[in-house]
This record gives C-alpha cells, sequence and structure tokens, in this order.
C-alpha cells in the first residue's frame, strides 16, 4: 500500500478537526432538543408539587369487601384474647404475615408490662358472699357467667368475671349503695343522709363515669371494698329480649375492666417498658392503683344484696330497673339486720408480654410524614365488638391500600397500621409505643386515627377530634355512601339523626382518655380522631351496647343482631381508608388551624362567661390576658389561612414548611410539666377530666381545680387556679407565634 504524504496528512488532521467539532455541536444540539422535549425533565421535583389523584378514592372503597372484614372477624373471635395469653400473641403475629403478604413491611414489638389476672387457684375464685349471723356464706355470687346453652361460653380459656389491678383481700362489712359512684353520690350519702362509709362495703352500678373512678371514691369516702353491677336500669330494657335471644343483657352478664387510672406499664411511667427499662416499685404508683378491693357481678346477683338494705329508700334518679325497693342501707333490713356481706378477692399483678404489630406502607415523596391510624387487639373474652370490629376494619383498609400500591399508586406520605395489645388494661400498647418512639413521631406523626369500636349499633355515626380535623370529617362522610340507601351518603344520614352542632353540621364532640388516641394527644401532642356506628339512644336509652366486656359479646351477636350483610363495617371502613388517603396524599394537609382558633375562642368565652369563669373573676381573676392570647391566636390563624392560599405550589420548599406549620401546631398545646397531678397528661386545651377519665374538659387545669374548690370546701386551691390560667394564656399565645411567618 502506498504512503501518504505530508500533504495529504494536513487534509486528514484538518478533516478529522472538523469532523469532531461538527459532531460535538450536533450532539449538544440533540441533547439541548431531547431536554427541551422531555415530558418529565425532573421526575423528583414533579411529584414533589403533584396534587393528589382523587380517583383514588373510589378506586380504594371499591378495592374492599364486607365479606372480607366478616372473614377477620371470624377469626379473631374465634378465640378468647387477653392481653397476655397465648392467643394475643398468636393474632398480632398472624397479622404481621397477612400484611407481609399483602406487600407491606410489619414486624411484632413486644413490651414487658404488669397486667392483672383473676387467681387460677381451686378455691381462690373471686367472688362476694351473704353472709349469716354466724359468718357462714348462705349465698354466693356465681363464679362465670352462665353459658346458656352455648359450648363455647364454657371454655376452660375463658376468664371469670373480675376488674383488674384489684388489690387482693377478705373484706367483710356492712353494705351502702351508693348509685354511680360518683363524687356528687358519696357527698349526698355523706352530707344529705350523715352516712358514715368507713368500713362499709359500697355497692354500685356501671355507667356516668369511668369504672376507676368509682373505686377511687369509694375508697375516698372511707369505704373497705367496692361492688360493681350493670343495672337493668343502665343495660337492658324492661320486656326487652336478652341474649341470645336479643341484644340486651341477660341478668348473669358481668362487665369485666380495668381499675388502673393512668396509661400505659404502670411499672415503668414515660418510658418504654422494655427488659432494660428500670422499674418503679407498686407502692410508689398507689395513686393509680386502686386502694381498696373491686369486684363486678351481675344484676341477678346484685338482687340478693339490694333487695335486703336497709335504710331509707332512695330518691327516683338513684332507682334502677331491678323489681326491688333500693334503699341506702346501710346493712340490712330486719330480719336480715345480722347478715353481712364479704368479698374474697384472690386477683394479683403480673410481668407479662403485650404485643404490637405495626405494618408500613412506605410514602413516595416523605416518607419522614407519617399518618398513622391503628385499633387495639385484646380483649376481655372474644371481644366482637370491643375490639375485634374495629381491627377487622383496620385490617381491610391495609389490603386495600396494598392493592392500590400493587398497581402502582403510591401515597405521597409513609402509611402506619398499629394493632394494640393490652389497650383493655390501660391503653398500654400504643403508649409503650409512643414513648419508645416519641422522638420520632413528635417530629414526624402527622395525625392519628382510631378506630376502637367499629361499630357498636347501626344507626348513625358519632366522631370526635381536634378542632383541626373537623372539617376533614364532614368532607369524607359526604364521599361514603350510607350503608342502608345507596341514593344517599352518610354525611346526610348523620345531620338527619343527629343532634345539631354549630352552622347545622353534626356534633364532633371533644377526645377523652377512652381509647388509644389520649397518649398521641395527650403526651406528645399529635391530632387526632375517634369515631363508630353507634345504636339510637332514644330508642335504646341504655349507657352502652348492653354486652359491654361480657363473654356474650360473640360472633353470633354481630351477625345476627348490629350488622348481618357487614355494611355498616364496610362504611365504616371507606371513612377510614378516605380519610388516610387525604392525609397521606394531599399536596396540603386538610387540616384546619383556623377550625382550631375558631373552636379555642368558643371555649374560652363558654369557660369564662360560664359558672366558672363567674366564681373566678368574682375571686379576683382576670381573664383579659387569656383573652388577648386567644384574639391573637385567631388573627394568627386566619392570616396564615390567607397565605396558605397565596401558597406558591410549585416551591416544595414553601410546601413542605407550610404543611410542617400545619401538622406541628398541635404540638404548641402541649405543657412538658403537664397538668397538676398528671404529669404525662400534657395538653392544655383538652383533656380527660380527672373526675371521670373518659369524659374531656376544655382547659382542664382550670377546670379540675375549679372543681375540688366547688366539691371541698376545705380544700383552697386558688393559687393552682391562678397558675393554670397563667399556664393557658402562655400556651395559646405560643400556639399564635407557630402560625407566624418565617
Amino acid at each position: 500500500m502506498a504512503g501518504y504524504g505530508s500533504k495529504d496528512r494536513k487534509y486528514l488532521v484538518i478533516a478529522a478537526v472538523i469532523g469532531i467539532v461538527c459532531g460535538f455541536t450536533i450532539g449538544i444540539l440533540i441533547g439541548v432538543f431531547a431536554v427541551d422535549n422531555d415530558p418529565d425533565p425532573n421526575p423528583a421535583y414533579e411529584r414533589s408539587i403533584r396534587e393528589a389523584d382523587t380517583s383514588v378514592s373510589k378506586k380504594l372503597m371499591d378495592a374492599m369487601k364486607a365479606a372480607n372484614i366478616r372473614e377477620t372477624l371470624k377469626y379473631m373471635t374465634s378465640n378468647p384474647h387477653v392481653a397476655g395469653t397465648k392467643f394475643s400473641k398468636e393474632q398480632a403475629e398472624w397479622m404481621k404475615e397477612k400484611w407481609i403478604d399483602w406487600g407491606m413491611s410489619a414486624e411484632v414489638l413486644s413490651y414487658n408490662v404488669l397486667l392483672s389476672f383473676p387467681s387460677e387457684v381451686v378455691g381462690e375464685e373471686n367472688r362476694i358472699e351473704l353472709l349469716n349471723a354466724a359468718g357462714n356464706p348462705i349465698f354466693t355470687t356465681q363464679l362465670k357467667e352462665d353459658s346458656l346453652g352455648d359450648p363455647e361460653l364454657e371454655r376452660d380459656d375463658l376468664l371469670p368475671p373480675f376488674n383488674a389491678y384489684s388489690p387482693a383481700g377478705i373484706i367483710t362489712g356492712e353494705l351502702v349503695y351508693a348509685n354511680y359512684a360518683r363524687v356528687e353520690d358519696f357527698h349526698f350519702l355523706q352530707r344529705n343522709l350523715s352516712l358514715n362509709l368507713t368500713e362499709k362495703v359500697v355497692i354500685a352500678r356501671y355507667g356516668k363515669l369511668f369504672r376507676g373512678d368509682k373505686v377511687r371514691n369509694a375508697a375516698e369516702a372511707g369505704a373497705a371494698g367496692i361492688i360493681l353491677y350493670s343495672d337493668p336500669g343502665d343495660y337492658a330494657v324492661p320486656g326487652a329480649k336478652v341474649y341470645p335471644e336479643g341484644i340486651y343483657l341477660p341478668g348473669t352478664g358481668c362487665q369485666r375492666g380495668s381499675t388502673y387510672l393512668g396509661r400505659g406499664d404502670p411499672l415503668t411511667q414515660g418510658y418504654p417498658a422494655k427488659d432494660y427499662t428500670y422499674r418503679n416499685s407498686e407502692e410508689s404508683i398507689a395513686s393509680l392503683l386502686p386502694a381498696i378491693p373491686v369486684h363486678p357481678i351481675g344484676y341477678d346477683d346484685a338482687t340478693e344484696f339490694l333487695k335486703l338494705l336497709g335504710g331509707n329508700e332512695v330518691v327516683s334518679s338513684w332507682k334502677g330497673n331491678l323489681n326491688i325497693t333500693y334503699r341506702y342501707g346501710p346493712g340490712f333490713a330486719t330480719p336480715d339486720q345480722d347478715k353481712r356481706v364479704r368479698m374474697n378477692i384472690f386477683s394479683s399483678n403480673e410481668k407479662r408480654y403485650g404485643y404490637n404489630t405495626i405494618g408500613m406502607i412506605k410514602g413516595e415523596v416523605e416518607p419522614d410524614r407519617y399518618v398513622i391510624a391503628g385499633s387495639h387487639r385484646d380483649a376481655w373474652a372474644f371481644g366482637a365488638i370491643d375490639d375485634s370490629s374495629g381491627i377487622s376494619v383496620l385490617m381491610e383498609v391495609a389490603r386495600a391500600f396494598s392493592t392500590m400500591v400493587d398497581k402502582g399508586w403510591r401515597p405521597r406520605r409513609t402509611l402506619v397500621f398499629g394493632s394494640w395489645g393490652a389497650e383493655e388494661q390501660g391503653l398500654i400498647g400504643s403508649t409503650e409505643w409512643i414513648e419508645e418512639f416519641s422522638k420520632n413521631l413528635g417530629e414526624r406523626a402527622v395525625t392519628y386515627l382510631n378506630v376502637d369500636v367499629a361499630i357498636d349499633g347501626n344507626y348513625v355515626l358519632r366522631a370526635s377530634a381536634t378542632p383541626n380535623l373537623k372539617k376533614l370529617i364532614y368532607e369524607t362522610t359526604k364521599l361514603v355512601m350510607d350503608p342502608e340507601d345507596s341514593s344517599g351518603n352518610v354525611y346526610e344520614k348523620w345531620v338527619a339523626r343527629s343532634s345539631p352542632g354549630e352552622n347545622g353540621k353534626p356534633q364532633i364532640g371533644g377526645l377523652g382518655s377512652g381509647s388509644d388516641y389520649a397518649s398521641f394527644l395527650q403526651q406528645i401532642g399529635i391530632s387526632a380522631a375517634d369515631y363508630t356506628y353507634t345504636f339510637d339512644k332514644v330508642k335504646y336509652p341504655v349507657a352502652s351496647y348492653p354486652t359491654y366486656h361480657s363473654v356474650y359479646e360473640t360472633f353470633e351477636l354481630v351477625e345476627t343482631y348490629y350488622d348481618p350483610d357487614f355494611k355498616f363495617h364496610l362504611a365504616s371502613g371507606h371513612i377510614l381508608v378516605e380519610l388516610m388517603r387525604a392525609l397521606s396524599d394531599s399536596l396540603i394537609l386538610p387540616m384546619s388551624c383556623l377550625d382550631y382558633a375558631t373552636d379555642v375562642k368558643m371555649y374560652f368565652e363558654n369557660l369564662r362567661d360560664g359558672e366558672i369563669g363567674t366564681q373566678m373573676i368574682a375571686k379576683g381573676l382576670s381573664f383579659d390576658d387569656f383573652e388577648s392570647a386567644v384574639n391573637n391566636f385567631t388573627t394568627a390563624a386566619t392570616d396564615f389561612e390567607e397565605r396558605l392560599a397565596k401558597l406558591d405550589k410549585a416551591n416544595p420548599i414553601e410546601i413542605r414548611m407550610y404543611n410542617d406549620q400545619i401538622m406541628k401546631l398541635e404540638r404548641a398545646f402541649i405543657d412538658p410539666l403537664g397538668l397538676p397531678d398528671r404529669p404525662l397528661t400534657r395538653h392544655i386545651v383538652f383533656a380527660p377530666s380527672s373526675k371521670n377519665s373518659y369524659a374531656s374538659d376544655k382547659f382542664p387545669g382550670i377546670v379540675d381545680a375549679m372543681f375540688d374548690i366547688e366539691n371541698n370546701p376545705d380544700v383552697n386551691k386558688w393559687d393552682v387556679v391562678e397558675e393554670q390560667l397563667s399556664i393557658a394564656t402562655y400556651t395559646i399565645q405560643s400556639a399564635a407565634s407557630t402560625l407566624q411567618p418565617f
């Protein structure tokens, strides 16, 4: 081959350079063209500013099936599952495996907690006896509820009736009837009737307030023990059919339940009950545990004692529906005046493991923001209503979300599902989880949605929530089909069948401490909601659904009488799935700061203008600074909503900043020192009443101190009232500052 000359090589070099330059230029142009025409140049950015796909709402609801809820309820009620027993752990593991099978991440977390159980020793059965003059028993209450012909109710693993955390003891004394064992009931006995309750055995009916408060009130009045029973005036209707022929409580039915006045593991208050955690002694937490023995009995047994009582006939408001003449006592009338009552209680407290199952669907854009939904898993027996109805709904909601993820959809924020153990003994499982992860949750949790009892009736919805979630609840129920009428929605039926609240809307109550939302709200300030389908309170004038916490709360009860087609369970699930979707996927969190401010102003005015405020003003206390703080909060919330309406939705940083202000407003109401004598109850606006743990007080520090002043003339707590007024003023002003522009 002939070689190239120098001139030829020169031309080749020039040609090569020109080719390189041209290729580079064309590459740049192609790149520019490709970028300019790329329909999604920055996928992460586009996801960060995308609005929620609202069509997912219907797809989620369509994915849910009533038959699946029924199947889960059938499984959950196939065995009694008291916390700390083998079936409680078995069910926790079952849920974990289900969630993993559906593509979720899931784990079971254990906590070593103090639980309470009746003795298993023969001869040490808890019981109440009627003694003759010689001290021999002539009547003994039932040791377990009658099976009523159902072999499932004869199982050996069904715990007999008992009240958790009752101290053991054998107490003998005269009997006194104390109505509902409220503070005012004991005041009436002591002040109006001049009865000395020292060393007496009190008998009181369930209803009106938490059973643990009843025990505390009896102990403070000097009683040596207390017997609780479900009066047919509160849990049955004369002439109505009792279980299994109807929904009402038979005379043998007993309401089990805890009498612990705290939340979480009693021995590790404020800290998670892990194996490494230091335990306090039971003596050091005596104020949280009952000081006197307590035991529940059925109304058939209660009749045997109450019909013998002496003393005056009670006032009409103290009468139940037993076929007796209700009397106060003390002691029995002639010829039974020499008889006495003996309580034989052998329960004990012991450390056992409780189990939470936690499932998660990771968010696509903000995986560090958690929308949490939960339901407790434990029950006192089969728990078909409390709480297997709630768990069954939660499971179907989790499955529906999983099916959407399988189809390529994923929520903006992370969904967390919590199945709590040991709620019945004292909100233990949820509280331990919160205490273990309080730093994480305090920074990252958006809301907590509680579905404890999905249905305890089939008439109308009942809801409670922090004010910032009310609007979302109203809008959600407008999207859910009414289970009785497919042409209408839940909201319309709710309006038609409930007492109107503000602006004609159904009332949404405040949150006390009746379920697992309590520690989320009260300890770390996470906005929360709770709801259930309930019964017609006019048609069924009972304290709660009649078979509450008895062995008669069975699958057959639910399927036969409450929800044969499981359509109310399904509607409950539709509400939860839409609440979770809206909170987890909306670009801007659907939580109203202005609604919160509006309600706080209403609470303030009700306090100032009511009886409590009148007394405070008469004492020389001023509401001026408090009113100024409330007005500042209202102004700040109004300004915030106006700025929010002008938000640059193309700016993901600005979106995140505003959402954080919305999310963390609830944290501003937390006082790290807690309420007086309740260091772990820290919310200044809402808290369970210190006199009725189920109820919700507004500005509880003030209300509780005023209650003590009104009901105990010898107690001077005006300094506490003044201090709590100051704290409330500071807290509301601080909340206003969190809504200021950056």
